[in-house]
């Protein structure tokens, strides 16, 4: 096998994901790069590596020769990352983490330059994606979730939580009347998410608590959310410290308060690295601050 493990990788993100969007979206990348990485592996081949079908991309009789030779490759640079990884005790090097948008936009992104004045030498690559990327294949080091991990295999911790609570616009109270009652929400306008996001604890408490028909906006978005909050489209609930961000929101029905935990998880040949744990502890510092921001 010539063929190096950065050109294998971005074949099997589309072997698995079906897509140029989805590969794109588990590496981190933009989708250009993934066709461009796989029309030059191709081009080596000499033959079409995947086909279009009824589901997306699939792979043609080379693709189909070439993926078990590809998984052989990864499953030696997973145990060579996991090895490397457990006995790292130095606090430098690329630090990949995935989160949501939301926490990614207005948690991670503006606190992390704390994190590198601690530790100048690790370098941070985030990744705002709602799907859960696969910590097992080491598509990221840590994920931050709001909600509790599900996969036994892996190593998790409760690094905090965030208050949660439900906003409007001014121009939208005017416009509606105020909410003095939670019974009342069940009569305005709400912007929610879209299916993607159900199992989050916004999107619960408010499919138990408004009226579904008067979901008049949904988006797999935090930013997009809010900014339609903040438009007037309807009342919304998030967390405290996102809502800063956007001028014009007022907290509504303010004795409704949700909390949503807060998990970082890494894989456990990961846990003992020196990155991870000082993230992790820095994690925890953080959120502690970031509740009820």
């Amino acid at each position: 096998m010539t063929e190096s493990w950065d050109d294998l990788r971005f074949f099997l993100a589309i072997a698995r994901h079906k897509t140029r969007t989805a590969a794109a979206a588990a590496l981190c990348v933009d989708a250009t790069t993934v066709g461009r990485r796989i029309r030059a592996l191709e081009r080596r081949f000499d033959a079409r590596l995947f086909a279009r079908g009824p589901n997306g991309l699939v792979l043609t009789p080379a693709g189909l020769a070439l993926a078990p030779r590809a998984e052989a490759v990864e499953s030696q640079v997973l145990a060579a990352e996991g090895a490397l990884g457990g006995a790292d005790s130095r606090l430098e090097g690329m630090l990949r983490i995935t989160s949501s948008e939301g926490l990614s936009s207005y948690v991670l992104a503006p606190r992390l330059v704390e994190f590198r004045r601690e530790h100048p030498a690790i370098r941070i690559s985030i990744c705002a994606e709602n799907r859960t990327l696969d910590l097992v294949r080491h598509e990221a080091d840590v994920a931050v979730r709001l909600f509790r991990p599900r996969e036994p295999s892996l190593v998790a911790r409760r690094v905090g939580a965030l208050a949660l609570h439900l906003y409007a616009s001014d121009e939208y109270l005017r416009r509606a009347g105020p909410l003095r009652k939670l019974r009342d929400l069940a009569a305005h306008d709400w912007v929610g998410f879209d299916a993607s996001l159900d199992r989050t604890p916004p999107s619960r408490w408010m499919h138990e608590h408004a009226t579904a028909s008067r979901c008049v906006l949904r988006s797999n978005s935090t930013t997009v959310v809010l900014a339609a909050c903040a438009a007037g489209h309807g009342i919304a609930m998030a967390p405290a410290c996102f809502t800063k961000h956007f001028l014009g929101l007022e907290r509504v029905l303010p004795k409704v308060a949700l909390e949503a935990e807060v998990w970082a998880v890494t894989h456990p040949d990961l846990y003992p690295s020196a990155r991870v744990k000082a993230l992790l502890a820095w994690l925890g510092r953080t959120l502690a601050t970031s509740s009820s921001a």
